[in-house]
């Protein structure tokens, strides 16, 4: 009897345990035609597929952008057509030192230290010296005309750019010469002869 019931209970144990295996089975009876009604798909209509959804990356990124202009700049139109929120931020190029001085066109006859600075053009310097004066230098060529000291401004005078001289009549015995630069501007009045 033990025996009887034994066999009874593993042959109970081994016929559900093939009813389990069977019914995990039977699901992958159409493996081999999972394919079948497929369309195949040209590289053409694939990158077609591509395009279009970077197109709208790119539109939500052009959104994001607008987005961050109206939150940094404001929502409105300025004044200014430039700094509007639609116009394009051009990029500034990086401002150089001059060292090669600026053209200057004496048309008098200056007097510096003692020394006759005849009408002509002239190439104009400054330089700082270890005192924290500043002088202005006349070239002609390669040679130094003359050397005078000028004063420290903030004032640009209203010059449209960075690198300027200028010579503007001051009184009928003086001249003021202007100077700027990246560095510093300055100026000096020297006196002139007819």
């Amino acid at each position: 009897m033990k025996k009887s019931f034994l066999f009874i209970i593993l042959s109970f144990l081994l016929s559900a345990s093939i009813c389990a295996a069977d019914d995990g089975w039977e699901e992958f009876s159409g493996i081999d035609r999972a394919w079948d009604g497929q369309k195949s798909i040209t590289n053409k209509e694939f990158e077609e597929a591509i395009d279009a959804l970077e197109g709208n990356k790119k539109k939500k990124e052009a959104k994001q952008r607008k987005k961050l202009i109206k939150k940094v700049g404001g929502g409105g139109t300025s004044l200014h057509p430039d700094l509007s929120p639609e116009s394009d931020i051009l990029d500034i190029t990086p401002i150089s030192k001059n060292e090669d001085g600026a053209l200057l066109n004496v048309p008098v006859s200056l007097l510096i230290n003692g020394v006759t600075l005849e009408k002509g053009f002239y190439k104009v310097l400054a330089e700082k010296d270890e005192k924290g004066e500043i002088y202005l230098l006349f070239y002609q060529s390669h040679s130094l005309k003359g050397k005078v000291k000028a004063q420290q401004t903030d004032d640009d005078y209203g010059e449209e750019y960075i690198d300027f001289v200028n010579l503007l009549p001051y009184d009928k015995n003086y001249v003021k010469i202007i100077f700027g630069s990246l560095d510093y501007n300055a100026y000096a009045y020297i006196r002139f002869v007819e």
